[in-house]
């Protein structure tokens, strides 16, 4: 587990956690862009401390590991960052009965400035500082079951309370998921090596045994981002995505396959770096040691047997159209598709696709997930 994981129950465990504890006030579970956390600080004692500077800061933190061999000094080791301080300060009056101190928060919709320009290696590209601005989501094996741990992104109330020859501490970790709008896709490299597989193609049978009658290709088409309403930490919809099959008969009387099996498998990759990314990883970066990838399945849709009807295209060509959803499981929760400055995460589409006794054909498709309207 990460250090910063651990930073809210290490700060409360070196503190006499009986002097006080915050209270959230608000029954939600997971605040998003434009909330107001609100809480109290609670003193469990008769009296109040009289005359005591009171702090109460929003933190988040980003904790990262990358643990094979990199070309940065502190490879091997734990990363902390902090990139949100959000501060509210007052001072107690000197009243016996003042024993709960209201606060709030209002959720920003981003930062006010870079936090990583500063930490941008010199002589590498301009990185991306608008999505350096967004708020990440909290991510950690607590809120997200994908997350490795050797990376997180926690949020968490901190509370210090100064009387000069004593200090008192209390924490209390949340949850943030803010908003994040449809992005225009990305554009990945093609050929060896490449993280994604948009087509394949394979020898027609039509039984076990059988001799090879044909090639079948199947292509994907770009896939529309899936939204995921605000409100909605667990999946329950499907976005589609659209193949294109053709195959070439090398026989005049080929029997036309009706139907093929279909497997999709919904995958989550999260980077992570020791050093804020200039750009967005891909399957290169990774293997020269800028960064790792955790990946997980998340959910799938097994062996569905899919109709097909067959159109000539030209000569000994036809083609059909297959649609495949993508879909989500009402028990994962989903974070949308982001990248921060040490952390990201993307989603993949994995599909599998059997006509007849060939050889599964296998396509590798990026999917965008947001839930946000806004563009």
């Amino acid at each position: 587990m990460k250090l910063a994981q651990y930073v809210p129950q290490i700060i409360a465990s070196l503190s006499p956690t009986a002097a006080m504890e915050i209270r959230l006030t608000s029954k939600q579970t997971v605040f998003t862009t434009g909330d107001t956390l609100q809480g109290e600080l609670v003193f469990h004692r008769r009296n109040a401390p009289q005359g005591a500077r009171v702090s109460i800061t929003l933190f988040g933190r980003t904790s990262t590991t990358v643990t094979k061999t990199t070309p940065f000094p502190n490879s091997g080791s734990i990363v902390d960052y902090t990139f949100l301080q959000m501060h509210h300060s007052e001072a107690l009056e000197a009243c016996h009965h003042r024993r709960i101190l209201p606060f709030s928060f209002v959720i920003p919709g981003a930062l006010p400035s870079d936090p990583c320009s500063e930490h941008v290696p010199s002589g590498t590209a301009a990185h991306h500082g608008k999505d350096h601005l967004q708020l990440p989501p909290s991510v950690d094996q607590n809120s997200d079951r994908f997350c490795p741990e050797m990376c997180s992104i926690v949020y968490y109330v901190h509370a210090e309370v100064d009387m000069g020859n004593q200090r008192l501490h209390a924490t209390r970790q949340v949850q943030l998921l803010p908003l994040y709008p449809e992005q225009p896709p990305r554009l990945w490299p093609e050929g060896e090596g490449s993280e994604v597989q948009m087509s394949d193609t394979t020898g027609l049978r039509m039984c076990l045994l059988g001799a090879k009658t044909g090639h079948v290709t199947v292509r994907a088409r770009e896939a529309k981002p899936l939204y995921l309403p605000p409100g909605q930490h667990h999946g329950s919809t499907m976005a589609p995505i659209r193949f294109d099959l053709g195959l070439e008969s090398l026989h005049p009387e080929l029997t036309f396959p009706d139907n093929c099996q279909v497997k999709v498998t919904l995958e989550a990759a999260t980077y992570f770096t020791l050093l804020p990314m200039d750009e967005l990883p891909s399957w290169q970066s990774a293997a020269k040691g800028q960064g790792q990838c955790f990946r997980a399945s998340v959910c799938s849709w097994k062996n569905k047997s899919v109709g097909l009807q067959w159109m000539e295209k030209a000569g000994n060509m036809h083609t059909a159209s297959l649609v495949v959803p993508i879909p989500v499981s009402g028990d994962v929760a989903l974070v949308p598709t982001f990248h921060h400055c040490y952390v990201a995460r993307e989603y993949f589409a994995r599909v599998e696709v059997t006509v007849g006794c060939s050889r599964t054909l296998r396509v590798k498709v990026p999917v965008q997930i947001y839930n946000s309207l806004e563009r």
